[in-house]
């Protein structure tokens, strides 16, 4: 089942995230939630909500869940490693910073922006 997590669990990588985004320039949105186990439209049901991928993030605007993170695993070192390194974080806020790009320029400039260029190259 999927659970809720206490942003401020994560309020320090977050005030990180939206400063170094307000820097470049992005108009920040702040994260609605985050959701560890599955997604969030799984919340306090028997089931999971199981998707492909390790993470999304909800952010079509006309969303009910809009600002909302998810996530697939449920240990918290696999968000944020013990030496603070986000990048799985940091990818999905970057879809909420240019959202509908899907994997495109403006998700590229976004994550770059939080300081993960290795996210934006092209496979």
């Amino acid at each position: 089942m999927a659970d809720r997590l206490s942003l401020g669990t994560y309020a320090e990588v977050l005030a990180n995230l939206i400063a170094r985004a307000a820097s470049a320039g992005f108009r920040v949105t702040s994260v609605t939630g985050i959701s560890l186990g599955g997604c969030v439209e799984a919340i306090d049901t028997p089931r999971r909500g199981a998707f492909r991928r390790r993470a999304h993030a909800h952010n079509d605007r006309r969303d009910p869940h809009f600002g909302w993170l998810c996530f697939l695993s449920t240990e918290l070192g696999r968000l944020i490693t013990l030496a603070g390194r986000t990048a799985l974080f940091a990818h999905e806020f970057a879809h909420l910073l240019a959202p509908g790009s899907g994997h495109g320029e403006r998700w590229r400039r976004a994550v770059t922006a939080l300081g993960y260029p290795a996210q934006a190259r092209r496979p």
